[in-house]
């Protein structure tokens, strides 16, 4: 299984591609002119400061001059993570430390293939929250070592440095280990433990003013959803479909529910826990308090990307780790692991297979196709001022462009960049007037983005905006924008090509664009 996730790794770092939105802001923070724009730009990112230093380093080495380049550093932070695994599991246990179900449940999933080598902080913060769960199991389990307390201290650095969300995951391993420890009366594992704690959550302090921001940035992300249909979005992984998911769901599910149904069997099941109930204590603590830390602080935000819960399913695999390694040798036992574990690997080997050929974005292309057919007085219009970063990056054209709404500078994409915009309703008149009078002189209007012509003659109004935070929905506006403008297109352009862009591969569509020309104009 490792091997065939090396392979995948290889094939993300051959196919990956340019950048797209998210790591183009990475490169930016890293490549800050100095200390104060470095700090400046940490305002708008959703990360704290060890991955884009790393970055920057990784650019000052000399690898910063190519998108593959790049790329490598994610490559090795992505395979780095499964030695990650390796040494947790074996931390874990000694004797059976084959870690199957963090591979096959955590590492193989696709999102944690893509976010793991992406040129942003997850990578590197799952690797810190893996190695702080074995540390931290191995201080709350085995004799005290003032070596092993400092190396979990370290990993918690790089977990909480690194990702936000770690601090929560971090928190529920130090509360297990506490929890566990205390029956014992063993003041060294519980002083190392608490010493752990207390120092990542020091280091958090200096971001209390960029958590405030980083929260009012979030109500303008928040998806709409009822709670009925927000739950399965919390629990599902976004990504573990098909024939061979559910089969391997069923199959699970029906041996748990046999071995708690059928008398023998439990009563062989609670045997052979029998002698590990400070493990099973530290596995369940760690996920029941993981789960309700993360899908509560998710929820309140109202954003649900599988990628925010990837240090919840590291902690959850590596939990299954713990109980498998509490059981008792067996071989039925030993047949069930390796069969079920194949099954959950089956499941997602189609997809991830799928997603480490896909190039990250497409809009590269769209620049070069832009630069080479638009002439110096025509216009150029990004659909989404999230997605200019990216065009920006690739675009070398002397034609003059601007994103919907115009929010001043592209170098990061943050939702925030558009507060003020939304406030006005006749937020892009200006961009609705330019488009009118470049095509009543005669020159062209090259929209980059997806722009459904069906939208044509279907305008839609601006509502007031709300001053309740909670309330903002920037995706509305971002549609409404793009519907007018492409009503009015529709209305008076008098012709629309759509150019074909240079594509030899799949592209992943959360960033994949179109061109479409307009020109002539008519009343």
């Amino acid at each position: 299984m490792s091997l065939f996730l090396m392979v995948l790794h290889v094939r993300v770092l051959v196919h990956a591609g340019p950048l797209w939105r998210d790591e183009v802001s990475s490169f930016h923070v890293a490549t800050a002119p100095n200390l104060q724009a470095f700090l400046n730009s940490l305002v708008l990112d959703p990360f704290p400061i060890l991955f884009v230093t790393v970055l920057r380093v990784w650019i000052a080495l000399g690898f910063g001059s190519s998108d593959f380049g790049l790329r490598l550093l994610g490559f090795l932070i992505g395979t780095s993570l499964l030695g990650a695994i390796w040494v947790c599991c074996r931390m874990i246990d000694k004797e059976r430390w084959a870690p199957l179900w963090p591979l096959a449940l955590f590492a193989l999933t696709p999102v944690t293939l893509t976010e793991g080598d992406s040129l942003r902080a997850y990578g590197l913060g799952l690797i810190g929250i893996v190695m702080s769960f074995g540390l931290l199991s191995r201080l709350a389990f085995r004799p005290w070592r003032l070596g092993t307390a400092i190396a979990a201290a370290i990993a918690a650095l790089i977990a909480v440095q690194s990702l936000y969300l770690n601090s929560l995951i971090l928190f529920a391993i130090c509360l297990a280990g506490i929890i566990v420890s205390l029956p014992r009366k063993q003041l060294g594992p519980l002083a190392g433990i608490l010493f752990v704690g207390l120092i990542a959550a020091l280091s958090l302090l200096p971001y209390a003013g960029i958590m405030r921001n980083a929260h009012d940035q979030l109500a303008l992300q928040r998806e709409f959803q009822a709670v009925s249909d927000g739950m399965p979005s919390l629990i599902s992984t976004a990504t573990f479909r098909g024939t061979a998911a559910k089969i391997g769901c069923f199959l699970l599910f029906s041996f748990g529910l046999i071995m708690v149904t059928v008398p023998s069997l439990r009563r062989s099941l609670f045997a052979r826990i029998k002698g590990g109930s400070d493990s099973l204590v530290f596995a369940v603590i760690v996920v029941m308090v993981g789960a309700i830390t993360t899908f509560g602080f998710l929820w309140s935000s109202g954003v649900h990307s599988s990628r925010y819960r990837l240090p919840l399913m590291a902690a959850a695999t590596l939990s299954m780790q713990v109980v498998y390694t509490t059981l008792r040798k067996n071989i039925g036992l030993s047949v069930v692991n390796l069969v079920g574990s194949g099954l959950a690997a089956a499941a997602f080997i189609p997809s991830s297979y799928h997603l480490s050929e896909l190039r990250r974005t497409n809009c590269d292309l769209a620049a070069v196709v832009v630069a080479n057919s638009a002439a110096q007085d025509d216009l150029v219009i990004v659909n989404r001022f999230t997605h200019a970063p990216t065009f920006q990056r690739y675009y070398r054209g002397t034609a003059p462009w601007t994103s919907v709404p115009a929010v001043g500078e592209h170098l990061q994409h943050r939702a925030y960049l558009a507060r003020s915009v939304m406030l006005n309703p006749d937020a892009i008149q200006d961009i609705l007037l330019r488009i009118e009078s470049e095509l009543k002189a005669g020159h062209k209007v090259f929209l980059v983005g997806r722009f459904p012509l069906s939208e044509m003659g279907r305008p839609l109004s601006i509502t007031p905006t709300p001053q309740s935070g909670s309330s903002w929905r920037l995706g509305i506006y971002l549609n409404i924008w793009r519907s007018q403008i492409v009503n009015l297109l529709g209305q008076h352009a008098v012709q629309v090509v759509k150019i074909a862009l240079n594509e030899s591969q799949p592209i992943d569509p959360q960033e994949k664009e179109d061109v479409l020309v307009f020109s002539g104009w008519k009343d």
